[in-house]
Order: C-alpha cells, then sequence, then structure tokens
C-alpha cells in the first residue's frame, strides 16, 4: 500500500410598559441596569493538538424521516470537516471539548504505560506507539510536521491489524490535496456516518489531505456533488468509496480504495488503513 505524504447577548429588548394615566399621578420610568459583560479571554492552555471523534446516537421515533435526515446529517459532517479546513491550514487547533484534566490525564497514562503499570487492556506498546485507553477511545502521539498530534480512535491496532488490505495503489492516487470521499447516498447508518467523520478528520488532521464529499450514484442529496466510485472514475482521481456490505475488506485498485464493512467492522476498516498511513502498522 503506497503511503500518504504529511502534511450569537442579542440586547434585551426593552419592553414597553403601558401605563393608563390617572388623576393626580406620576408616572416614574425605572432608570435602565447597565449589565456587566466579562471581557476576559477564554485562556486555551492546552499544549498539544487533539482530535476527538464522537459516536453520532440515533435519533428514536423518527422512522418515516430518518433516511433522508440521516443522509443530509452525513453531508454536513462532511461540509463541517471541510469548513473547518480554513481553521485547520491558519493555526492546526482542533479542540472538541477536551478539557486540560483530560489532556494531563492521557499524558499520565502515557507515562505509566511507558513504566509497564497498566493492564493490558488499558494501554500496551505497538510497534514503539504508546496507546491508552481513556474515554472509550485509544489515544496515541505522533510527531507529524514538525508538532506532536494526539490521536483517538475507537479500536487500538491490535484490534484491527489482522484486517488484510488487498491489492496496490498508483503513485497518482497521491497526487494534489484532494481526496474524493464517496458515499452511498441511500445509506442510513450511524456507524457509516462515524467512518466518514473519522476519515475525514485525519486525512487532513495527520496526512496533509482534502476530503471531497462525493456520491456514487445520483440523489437529489447529492446536487452539485461530484458522482464518482471505484468503477466510475474516468480521470484517474484519488478516491475512496465507503460501502455498508457484509464482508469486511480494504481493495486497493489503481487510485481507488474501497473500504467496505458492517457495523463496528467498518469503523475497524477505517482505522486499519488509518493506522498503516501513520505508519503504525506497517
Amino acid at each position: 500500500m503506497t503511503n500518504m505524504p504529511e502534511e450569537d447577548k442579542m440586547p434585551e429588548k426593552s419592553e414597553e410598559i403601558m401605563v393608563k394615566e390617572e388623576p393626580k399621578q406620576e408616572v416614574v420610568e425605572p432608570t435602565p441596569v447597565k449589565e456587566e459583560v466579562s471581557k476576559e479571554p477564554i485562556k486555551d492552555d492546552s499544549p498539544k493538538e487533539d482530535i476527538q471523534i464522537k459516536e453520532a446516537q440515533p435519533d428514536e421515533g423518527k422512522e418515516t424521516v430518518a433516511e433522508k435526515v440521516e443522509t443530509k446529517n452525513i453531508f454536513i459532517a462532511i461540509a463541517v470537516v471541510i469548513g473547518i479546513f480554513a481553521v485547520i491550514i491558519g493555526g492546526f487547533y482542533i479542540y472538541n471539548n477536551i478539557t486540560g484534566a483530560t489532556v494531563t490525564s492521557i499524558d499520565s497514562l502515557h507515562q505509566r504505560n511507558a513504566e509497564g503499570k497498566l493492564d493490558p487492556d488499558k494501554g500496551y506498546i505497538y510497534n514503539d506507539y504508546s496507546f491508552v485507553y481513556a474515554q472509550d477511545l485509544w489515544w496515541t502521539e505522533m510527531f507529524i510536521g514538525g508538532k506532536w498530534v494526539r490521536t483517538p480512535l475507537h479500536f487500538g491496532p491490535k484490534d484491527v491489524d489482522q484486517l488484510l488490505v488487498g491489492g496496490e495503489l498508483h503513485d497518482d492516487f497521491n497526487n494534489g490535496t484532494d481526496v474524493y470521499v464517496a458515499i452511498d447516498p441511500a445509506v442510513n447508518d450511524k456507524h457509516y456516518t462515524l467512518g466518514i467523520s473519522e476519515l475525514s478528520f485525519n486525512l487532513v488532521k495527520g496526512l496533509n489531505r482534502r476530503a471531497v464529499g462525493s456520491c456514487t450514484v445520483e440523489d437529489e442529496a447529492c446536487v452539485d456533488r461530484d458522482i464518482i466510485s471505484c468503477d466510475n472514475n474516468p480521470d484517474r482521481l484519488p478516491v475512496i468509496e465507503l460501502v455498508i456490505a457484509n464482508e469486511t475488506k480494504v481493495i486497493l485498485n489503481d487510485t481507488c480504495m474501497l473500504i467496505q464493512g458492517q457495523d463496528f467492522e467498518f469503523v475497524k476498516a477505517i482505522e486499519r488503513v488509518l493506522y498503516e498511513w501513520y505508519g503504525i502498522i506497517e
């Protein structure tokens, strides 16, 4: 497998009080009270960059509209990722509700892991990388592009390294920065959305590529989207096609990568690819 290249308080509306005029009475207008708004800047002492991927939660009682809502949410997720690209390029800071205490805790776990003080299900060393389990995620640190990047994924390398990757990518897959992430707009699946999020964040965060949301077939949710897939790629563009299927596998062919699976097996297949791109799984 060819390695990827590195890298709203609106002011309150004054309420009008209608006072009926009565003889020999004076209406005293209240003196408005000016509220003080704190102007202290938000302090961010976090020393490292983090990605936090949260599992999407299914809606209940909305079966009649769930499919279209989920499809649109998939594109919203990609749009958010692409919208964040400007921030990433400018400052490369992404923090999603990770507190300083959490960062300190993870750093402490890595230290204990290096000292061999964690149980195997809480931490281990894999090809010289420390992996620790916290917040239902496996965390590791990598030095990429001159900086340390802390990356959490749902599975550790030991959970996915037996998943084989077949075929080979042509060097042209690495041309440019865009990678077309081709999805099936008919799919309604929370693991599918989760996998897309993990893939998109890691493409830009650690691999210096830009995820371009695309569709494998025509659909009303795909207006103004490229229609592309491994079988429909006449210009040989870099494509990652994501498929929900019973069999879990990763197939490389020319300038296209097919990643397929079901439920968390689909997420495992995504993470198997990421670990190899990061150089953790050889």
